[in-house]
């Protein structure tokens, strides 16, 4: 097996575990943080999406979501008060308006372009294939940080399929 098809079976299992860890999260539990600086269940959400625009752009998807720099965590200055924060609904409904295309785009790149060279600010990623296993790592983690907020919110535990 390839290594973008592994790379793409794990998108696959990111697709499903997203759309399972938000079952039955309503918007008010939605914006429950457990502490003080602990991110709630709709930003991570949110953070999911802006997340998949790093692969949409490596397989030239184009993606028109304007609220994504709410959960920019890469942004200097604070998001123009003209654009509203999304509900969880709208989150997930943009989540999967996008997979499929952006998955195309994966599945599309030839596989020697995951050895071309990138620039990215953490010097262990230098080929697109780093970035993307990374982004993946990044997904899986933050699904993961849902994962145990659901608990908390006295929900079943996520389900795998």
């Amino acid at each position: 097996m390839s290594a973008k098809d592994q790379l793409l079976i794990q998108y696959d299992l990111h697709t499903t575990l997203f759309n399972n860890v938000l079952v039955d999260i309503n918007e008010e539990e939605a914006e429950v943080r457990l502490a003080p600086g602990i991110n709630h269940v709709k930003w991570l959400a949110g953070h999911l999406v802006w997340g998949q625009l790093g692969l949409a752009r490596m397989g030239n998807v184009q993606v028109d979501i304007p609220w994504t720099d709410h959960f920019n965590t890469q942004l200097t200055e604070p998001v123009s008060a003209s654009i509203k924060m999304p509900s969880l609904e709208e989150i997930k409904a943009e989540w999967n308006k996008y997979t499929g295309p952006i998955r195309e785009g994966l599945e599309q790149m030839p596989e020697e372009a995951l050895n071309s060279p990138i620039e990215f600010p953490l010097p262990a990623f230098k080929t697109t294939e780093s970035l993307w296993t990374f982004i993946n790592h990044h997904q899986a983690y933050t699904i993961g940080q849902i994962g145990i907020l659901r608990r908390a919110l006295g929900k079943e535990a996520m389900k795998y399929r």
